[in-house]
C-alpha cells in the first residue's frame, strides 16, 4: 500500500472515531431506551432487556443505542400504564417477583459514556433506568438531584411495589454519581416506606474524595478560557480576515485544554497504550489537514456535551454541596446499606484507593474491589459490572444463602413467644422480687417511678449497669424497658454465656434452650440469642454503635457477678475508658444504671479465693477451669477476674429488687480523641453508678417490704399485686457535684 492510500485510512480511521464519539453522545441524549421520564432538567431513560433476533443468533453489543425512546410527562395514569406493562412484558413467563430497581446515576458529563459497554447486560438482569443531565442547564442545584432520583425512585416503587413484597432498589453512581448515590441513599433511608426497600448501592471512582484534589482550583481556571475564544473577537481589518478565519477554524482553547486535563487523568495504562499506538500511526505531514479537521470536531464534543459555564456550575456549585452533606462521618456511619466500592488502582483524576478505604471504615457494610491497571474509566469491554454485582455481597437477584449476622439480621421473636418468654421465665422471679424501677429527669435530676425519664431511642444508647450477683436479675431489665418503653437492650455477654466454654474446645459447649407451649405453638430456642444478646468483643460493641442500635453493658463483668464476701454493692471497673471513647465516636446517648437487691437474697459460704484453698485437688481443678475460661475483658486487670461462682445458698424468700436509671450523658460534644475528656466523663458514670448504689440502700430503709420476703408474699396475695415502696422523698436526687464539671460537654 502506498503511503498516500496509509495516510487516507489513518485519516478516515481519526474522523471514524470522533464521528463514533459523537454518535455515542447523540444516542445517549436522544435514544438509547424505550421509555424516559423528564423531571426538572433530568431524565431517566428505561433500557429495554435485549432478546434474540429472530434467526436465534445472539444479539449485537450496543444494542441499546437502537431503541427509540417514548417521552413521558406527568401523566400518572400513562407512567402507571407503561410501568404494569413493562413488568407484565419481561415477567410474563415467570412466577418470581420483579427484578430490583437499578438506577444508574453519570458523573459530571450527564450523559455516563463511559458506562455505554455495561447497558445491554445491566438490562437483561435489571430494570435498568439511566439518569442523564441536561447539558444546556446552569439552573439545576445538587439538592434538585437529590430530590428528582428520590421522587422518581419513589414513584417507582409506589407502582410496582407493595408491603408484601417491597420493590428492592440498587443505585449505581460513577465519579460525580457515586457522590450522588451516597446523598440519594441517606435521604431514602431517611423515609419509613413500606413498598421500596434499598437493596445495595454501587460507588464506582466515587467523587467523594473531589475535596482532597486541585480540581477545585484548576477547573475555575480552566473554564475561564472560554472568554478566550477566538469566535468573540470582532474583525475590522479586512486584512485579518484571513487570519481570523483560520483562527476560528481552530479548537477553543478550553476545549483543548480540557480535553489535554481529560486526557492526562482518565486513561488507564492499557487504554493510554491504544491511544499512543493509534496516534503514532496515524499522525502524518500529508494528513495534518484532515487530521486537523477531525480534532477540531473531537475538541468540539466536549464543548457541545459539558461546555466551560456547564463544567464551571457542576463543579463549583454541586460538588461542593455534595461533599459537605455526604462526608459527614456519622451520616456515613448510619448508612446501613450493603455497599460496594469499585476503585480503579491507577486512577489519576481522583484518589481513589486512599477513599475506598476511608469510605469503607465508615459505611457498615461495605466491600472494596480494587481493580488492578484502571483507571478512572473502569467500566470499559474489559469489565462486566453485571457479574460483579450479581456475585457480590448484595446478591440482588437473592442467590445466595445470607449468613446470619447476628448484629444487622437480629429481630425481636414474634409477640406470642416474647410472652411466652416473660411468662414462664421472668414473672415468676419478678412475683419473688416485686422489682421497683425508678428513671432520673435529665434536666433536675429528680427521680421518679418507672422508666418515663429513660431516653428515646433515636440514636445508639449504652445502659452501663453494675452487676448483681449471679446476673439473674437482666431478664427483669430488659422486659421492663420493652414492656413499658418499647425498647429493645442488647446484652453483651460473656462468651460462656453466649455457649463458648474454653479456647478450642467445641465439644463442652452445651447451649441452655427452653421449652415453651403458647396454645398450640411451641418454641425451643436459645433465650440468649433469643433475645438479641452477643458476646462482649470491642467489635460487637463497635458494631452495635455502628447500627444505632441499644445495648446492655456491665464493665466489672464476672468480677462482680461471682463477687466475693463484703463486697456486695460495690463495683470493679477496668481502668480502661474504651466504651465512653467509642459511644462518644457515634454520639451515643450512656445511661447509668444502678441496681441492688441480689446480693441480700442469697447466703455465701465459699468466696472464689476459698473455693482455690479447697484441698484434695478440688482448688486446683477450679483454678486450672477459670484460667482456660475464655475472658470478656480486654485490660491488663484481667488477672483479677476468676470465673469461678461462689458456693451460695438461696434464702428462702430473696430481697426486694430496685433498679435506678440514672441522669444520662449524651456525648454528642464529646471528642473521642481528647483521653482526659473521656476519662472525665467514664469517672462520672461510674461515680453516678455508685452514688446511686448508695442512695438505693439508704432509701430502701423506709421500705417496709425490702427485706422481709413474708410480709411481701402476704400482701401479694392478699390485694394481688405488688406492695408500695418508699416513698420518693427518701431517695436521693441525681448527684450535683459532677453535672457542671463532669458534664460540661453536653
Amino acid at each position: 500500500m502506498s503511503g498516500s492510500s496509509k495516510d487516507n485510512v489513518h485519516r478516515s480511521e481519526m474522523e471514524k472515531i470522533v464521528s463514533v464519539m459523537r454518535e455515542m453522545y447523540s444516542d445517549l441524549e436522544n435514544a438509547g431506551g424505550s421509555i424516559r421520564r423528564q423531571m426538572n432538567g433530568v431524565g431517566f431513560t428505561y433500557v429495554s432487556p435485549v432478546t434474540s433476533s429472530p434467526g436465534g443468533n445472539r444479539h449485537l453489543a450496543g444494542a441499546w443505542r437502537r431503541q427509540i425512546p417514548t417521552n413521558v410527562g406527568v401523566d400518572e395514569d400513562l407512567t402507571a400504564e407503561i410501568y404494569r406493562n413493562i413488568l407484565e412484558e419481561r415477567f410474563r413467563d415467570q412466577s418470581s417477583n420483579a427484578p430490583p430497581l437499578l438506577v444508574y446515576l453519570p458523573g459530571l458529563d450527564g450523559f455516563g459514556i463511559s458506562a455505554t459497554a455495561q447497558f445491554d447486560d445491566l438490562s437483561s438482569s435489571f430494570e435498568f433506568w439511566r439518569m442523564t443531565f441536561d447539558k444546556q442547564s446552569q439552573r439545576l442545584l445538587f439538592s434538585g438531584l437529590v430530590v428528582s432520583v428520590v421522587k422518581f425512585v419513589k414513584e417507582s416503587a409506589s407502582i410496582t411495589g407493595s408491603i408484601e413484597s417491597p420493590r428492592e432498589v440498587i443505585l449505581v453512581g460513577e465519579s460525580f454519581g457515586g457522590l450522588l448515590a451516597c446523598a440519594v441513599a441517606m435521604a431514602l433511608k431517611n423515609f419509613k416506606a413500606s413498598n421500596y426497600v434499598l437493596k445495595g448501592m454501587v460507588l464506582i471512582n466515587p467523587a467523594t474524595s473531589f475535596d482532597e484534589t486541585n480540581w477545585e482550583r484548576v477547573v475555575p481556571i480552566l473554564t475561564s478560557l472560554r472568554y478566550l475564544e477566538s469566535s468573540q473577537v470582532e474583525v475590522t481589518d479586512e486584512s485579518e480576515i484571513s487570519r481570523v478565519s483560520f483562527l476560528s477554524g481552530l479548537p477553543t482553547p478550553y476545549s483543548v485544554l480540557g480535553a489535554v486535563a481529560l486526557a492526562a487523568t482518565v486513561p488507564s495504562g492499557t487504554q493510554y497504550s491504544s491511544i499512543l499506538d493509534f496516534l503514532q500511526h496515524a499522525v502524518s505531514s500529508t494528513s495534518a489537514e484532515r487530521m486537523l479537521s477531525a480534532s477540531v470536531d473531537g475538541f468540539g464534543i466536549l464543548a457541545e456535551y459539558l461546555s466551560a459555564a456547564v463544567l464551571d456550575q457542576r463543579v463549583m456549585k454541586w460538588i461542593p454541596v455534595g461533599t459537605s452533606v455526604v462526608n459527614n462521618p456519622q451520616r456515613l456511619s448510619k448508612l446501613n446499606v450493603p455497599t460496594l466500592i469499585i476503585g480503579g488502582s491507577d486512577d489519576n483524576m481522583l484518589p481513589t484507593k486512599k477513599e475506598a478505604q476511608r469510605l469503607g471504615k465508615l459505611l457498615p457494610d461495605c466491600v472494596i474491589m480494587d481493580i488492578e491497571g484502571a483507571g478512572h474509566f473502569v467500566l470499559d469491554t474489559r469489565f462486566n459490572l453485571t457479574e460483579v454485582l450479581i456475585d457480590s455481597h448484595i446478591d440482588p437477584l437473592n442467590l445466595k444463602k445470607k449468613e446470619y449476622d447476628p448484629i444487622s439480621d437480629w429481630t425481636l421473636p414474634p409477640d406470642h413467644i416474647v410472652k411466652a418468654v416473660i411468662e414462664k421465665r421472668v414473672l415468676p422471679l419478678r412475683e419473688r422480687t416485686s422489682p421497683v424501677f425508678f428513671s432520673t429527669d435529665p434536666v433536675t435530676g429528680k427521680r421518679r417511678r418507672g422508666l418515663s425519664h429513660v431516653p428515646s431511642t433515636e440514636k445508639p444508647m449504652l445502659f452501663v449497669a453494675n452487676h448483681q450477683l449471679f446476673g439473674l436479675d437482666l431478664g427483669m431489665i430488659i422486659s421492663e424497658l420493652l414492656l413499658e418503653r418499647g425498647i429493645m437492650a442488647r446484652g453483651l455477654a460473656h462468651p460462656i454465656a453466649m455457649g463458648g466454654f474454653t479456647r478450642g474446645e467445641t465439644v463442652r459447649k452445651q447451649k441452655q434452650r427452653w421449652e415453651f407451649s403458647d396454645g398450640d405453638s411451641q418454641f425451643q430456642g436459645d433465650l440468649f440469642n433469643m433475645f438479641g444478646a452477643v458476646k462482649v468483643t470491642p467489635r460487637n460493641f463497635y458494631r452495635l454503635l455502628q447500627t444505632n442500635q441499644t445495648m446492655l453493658l456491665f464493665p466489672g463483668g464476672v468480677r462482680e457477678v461471682f463477687h466475693r464476701k463484703g463486697e456486695a454493692y460495690q463495683i470493679f471497673w477496668p481502668e480502661k475508658t474504651d466504651f465512653v471513647r467509642l459511644a462518644a465516636k457515634f454520639n451515643a446517648t450512656i445511661v447509668p444504671l444502678s441496681a441492688i437487691g441480689a446480693a441480700d437474697s442469697a447466703e455465701m459460704v465459699l468466696d472464689a479465693p476459698e473455693l482455690l484453698d479447697l484441698p484434695f485437688g478440688i482448688g486446683d481443678s477450679l483454678s486450672n477451669f477459670s484460667s482456660s475460661t475464655i475472658s470478656a475483658r480486654f485490660d491488663a486487670q484481667n488477672d483479677d477476674e476468676l470465673f469461678i461462682p461462689p458456693l451460695a445458698l438461696p434464702k428462702p424468700f430473696p430481697a426486694r429488687h430496685y433498679f435506678l436509671f440514672g441522669k444520662p450523658f449524651d456525648t454528642s460534644s464529646l471528642d473521642p480523641k481528647d483521653l482526659d475528656a473521656c476519662r472525665d466523663v467514664y469517672k462520672a458514670i461510674e461515680t453516678e453508678v455508685k452514688h446511686d448504689i448508695q442512695a438505693l440502700l439508704e432509701a430502701r430503709k423506709d421500705d417496709p417490704y425490702a427485706l422481709d420476703g413474708i410480709k411481701r408474699t402476704s400482701f401479694q396475695r392478699l390485694f394481688g399485686k405488688d406492695p408500695p415502696t418508699f416513698p420518693l422523698k427518701s431517695l436521693q436526687s441525681s448527684t450535683k457535684k459532677h453535672d457542671v464539671q463532669q458534664r460540661s460537654f453536653l
